[in-house]
């Protein structure tokens, strides 16, 4: 599979243009960002004979505002991918105390506050070290 470079830029009547890098007079359009790709695509099966083997590598060319904003938005999705891990492996931890000192199963999960597929899958899952004990 090769990979292309494809530009989104707003065109003048706020529709998506969509062109790949080195390819000339290939352009797809739409009121959105997938019609511009679909359309894309089109426009490249004039070009090479199967489009759909092409893996584009996309650059969305937006105002510096928005894409201060868009940036800020996927560091707080991964900040918070990495402290909801934390948080799951706190309460894996504390659910197989509380188990270990014979806590029934549903008091368990009202005292760590999880609801029952949560709790579930918490207690399938295999038992980490603690840091605690790693010291």
């Amino acid at each position: 599979m090769s990979e292309h470079k494809v530009v989104y830029r707003r065109g003048r009547k706020d529709e998506w243009v969509a062109s790949v890098e080195g390819v000339r007079r290939c352009r797809g359009r739409g009121r959105t960002l997938r019609q511009a790709r679909k359309e894309l695509r089109v426009a490249l099966a004039q070009v090479v004979d199967d489009p759909y083997q092409m893996d584009f590598i996309e650059d969305v060319r937006l105002p510096p505002p928005a894409r201060r904003l868009i940036v800020q938005h996927w560091a707080a999705r991964r900040r918070l991918q990495k402290e909801t891990a934390r948080a799951d492996e706190a309460a894996r931890a504390a659910l197989h105390a509380l188990l270990d000192i014979k806590i029934a199963a549903r008091d368990a999960a009202d005292l760590l506050g999880l609801p029952p597929l949560k709790l579930a899958k918490l207690r399938a899952s295999p038992r980490r070290a603690a840091k605690a004990d790693r010291a």
